[in-house]
């Protein structure tokens, strides 16, 4: 069932989810055992059906975002979403008193949303297939599971600072954000 070009792109897409669920997995370094659990297959499986609707819906209707100028803002958008997460962490991470940040289901759901942008415009290719859907749901599986390896992952760095932790969660925002702002270089070259 599982191609090899499928699982490929299904790696390549899980990636970035996968490190914004290890940023994640690190703010949550101070739950107990079973919330953490509950909340991260929350997050996996959000993120898993995320990057599994978007390469779906992206067969079917991608075209729109990849050969117009929508998909030049909406990528914008999710540099933007991402630097200001990593400005928020930076600022939590100065603060004196110890915070508790607690996340919940609409930041998860944009994270999700923004990480998965590039399956719809990956899902273009997919639209010649007969079973597309298929496909899909077989990226959607790859992307739980990876995220679910650096959410545990992220679980032995419990023992670090808070206020690192939220510095390296900034750092990964930041860098994802700025390879974003990066790809569009060519656009202020004269």
């Amino acid at each position: 069932m599982f191609a090899l070009e499928i699982i490929l792109l299904g790696l390549a897409l899980a990636t970035d989810a996968a490190v914004v669920t290890f940023a994640v997995g690190l703010i949550h370094g101070d739950l107990d055992v079973s919330t953490k659990i509950k909340r991260g297959a929350a997050i996996c499986l959000t993120f898993g059906i995320f990057q599994s609707f978007m390469l779906w819906l992206g067969s079917y209707a991608g075209y729109l975002f990849s050969y117009s100028n929508y998909g030049f803002y909406f990528r914008l958008i999710v540099g933007i979403i991402f630097i200001g997460l990593a400005i928020k962490f930076i600022q939590e991470s100065l603060s004196i008193e110890k915070k508790h940040i607690e996340w919940k289901i609409i930041p998860i759901f944009i994270l999700a949303f923004a990480t998965s942008i590039d399956a719809m415009a990956a899902g273009v290719a997919l639209g010649t297939l007969p079973n597309a859907h298929l496909a899909a749901l077989e990226v959607g599986i790859i992307t739980s599971l990876l995220c679910s390896f650096f959410y545990f992952l992220a679980q032995f760095f419990s023992q670090i600072p808070d206020r690192w932790l939220l510095r390296l969660s900034s750092l990964i925002f930041l860098s994802m954000g700025g390879e974003i702002f990066w790809s569009y270089r060519h656009l202020f070259k004269g």
